[in-house]
């Protein structure tokens, strides 16, 4: 299992590209806003801190994470990221993560890409499992995967630490029957 292809957006507004350098500074800015930070686990200071999310073929091994750059078809700008952390290829399991810039939210565009990437994950990838975890208050997110046909397992209670305090989290799964090869 490696995520050596991309998916590929079909929806009119938005695609997806790895994140380059120049990305950095529009993430940042919207992380930093308070409605984006306040019901994720996000704690950036500047946008430096970002750097190890850009796109080096040269160092993706089978667990590597991978974040994808979404962007507007129109001008290329970075609006937003999703992508897959904690991939575990012995279980074929990874966990599946996305941001969008507040002027962005209320579009679908969230809906579509998390639904693209499941799709992906399990027919391109051989995932059998991708799960969420969501802070108890993020309540858009949550409806997001709720959306996208993932099941709320259960609450994670002090699951992360966030800006200094234990946080409980919402897990949630996609599951998918699919032959283990050998």
């Amino acid at each position: 299992m490696l995520f050596a292809t991309f998916p590929e957006s079909s929806h009119e507004m938005v695609s997806l590209r790895p994140i380059e350098s120049s990305d950095l500074q529009n993430w940042f800015n919207y992380l930093s806003m308070p409605i984006v930070f306040e019901h994720t686990s996000w704690n950036v200071h500047s946008p430096d801190e970002l750097a190890h999310n850009i796109w080096l073929p040269s160092e993706v091994t089978p667990s590597s994470p991978i974040r994808f750059a979404i962007a507007l078809r129109s001008t290329n700008e970075l609006i937003g990221t999703a992508g897959f952390h904690t991939v575990m290829p012995q279980n074929r399991t990874a966990e599946i993560v996305y941001d969008l810039s507040p002027v962005m939210w209320g579009k679908g565009i969230a809906t579509f890409i998390c639904g693209l990437l499941v799709n992906w994950a399990h027919s391109h990838v051989g995932l059998l499992r991708v799960q969420a975890t969501v802070l108890e208050s993020n309540y858009r997110s949550a409806r997001v995967l709720q959306k996208c046909d993932f099941e709320r397992e259960g609450l994670l209670r002090s699951y992360r630490i966030v800006r200094g305090r234990a946080a409980d989290f919402w897990m949630y799964s996609h599951i998918i029957s699919l032959p283990i090869a050998a």
